[in-house]
């Protein structure tokens, strides 16, 4: 694979990543991208694997946008990026082999050259006011548990192999090894359901994920620093654009049996109060946000 080009200088406030000079030669060692097939099922939605996780020399990103991208590669919220539509719409498999001893801080920067040599990506930076969600503790406490570390063992014990395809639980959803969901949430679909799990991660980053469900960005007010085991069952279809809730009549998963079907899921605001004890409170904050000049819709070829 040819090296990447050099991305354009590119700096953001607020102590957030920016491309240095010196970035150029941290690239992915070799990446695979190829548009979403339509009709496959969507199971997953996001990134696993890299530095830090239990398959580190490789990323593997399924069903993922542009927008999903950018917020890796800029360690921005998805709603302080602004572009063409298709930064929604357009879907794609990614497959990342990441160098020998690549770092997690040098992910980003990967994923920045990326953007810049296969999606032609130019952007630039604008200061705006924004309505955002505050994650906040609710008034029935906490209800999520604190991480401890795991035995050295318990990695040996897990008969998934690392990197391999996850078992199907009885649910529909498959079942993850812990350290595919450690540090960084994952976010499942099925059947008109939605799952996030995370172990060993911290609310600054659960918000992250929040971000990307919601049309607002999410900040972290708990003013908890702890570490947190972290499983959260919604139903994607019970929230309107901007948090309302949909009326009940209208949620109905599909492919549920009839008893599951009379009690879905809750929609992700209840289910955050309900299930984790948190809540998102409204406000509006100023941000500093993304501006797309121009990407290609098709990148490069592999």
């Amino acid at each position: 694979m040819r090296p990447f080009a050099t991305i354009a200088l590119f700096a953001l406030t607020c102590g957030r990543a920016f491309a240095q000079a010196d970035d150029a030669g941290i690239v992915f060692e070799a990446v695979s991208i190829k548009p979403f097939a339509e009709g496959t099922t969507i199971t997953m939605s996001g990134c696993m694997g890299g530095p830090g996780s239990d398959d580190p020399g490789r990323i593997n990103c399924e069903y993922t946008t542009l927008r999903m991208l950018l917020t890796r590669a800029y360690q921005v919220k998805s709603q302080e990026i602004f572009g063409p539509g298709w930064l929604d719409s357009a879907h794609f498999n990614i497959t990342a082999k990441l160098p020998q001893g690549a770092t997690r801080e040098q992910v980003p920067v990967m994923f920045r050259n990326l953007l810049a040599e296969r999606f032609k990506l130019a952007l630039h930076h604008e200061n705006r006011v924004m309505p955002a969600y505050s994650l906040t503790v609710a008034k029935g406490g906490l209800k999520i548990k604190e991480s401890v570390p795991a035995p050295a063992a318990a990695a040996s014990d897990d008969a998934q192999p690392a990197g391999g395809s996850p078992p199907i639980g009885k649910d529909g959803f498959p079942i993850l090894r812990p350290a595919t969901i450690a540090g960084g949430p994952i976010t499942l679909f099925r059947q008109g359901r939605a799952r996030l799990q995370a172990s060993n991660t911290t609310l600054a980053t659960l918000v992250e994920a929040l971000s990307r469900q919601l049309d607002r960005v999410v900040i972290d007010e708990t003013g908890l620093a702890g570490k947190y085991e972290i499983t959260l069952n919604w139903t994607p279809e019970a929230t309107e654009p901007g948090g309302r809730p949909r009326p009940a009549a209208s949620v109905r998963p599909e492919g549920i049996a009839s008893q599951e079907e009379s009690t879905p899921e809750p929609d992700l605001f209840a289910a955050m109060e309900q299930q984790l004890g948190l809540k998102l409170v409204s406000k509006k904050i100023p941000r500093d946000t993304l501006v797309i000049d121009r990407a290609e819709k098709v990148p490069t070829e592999n």
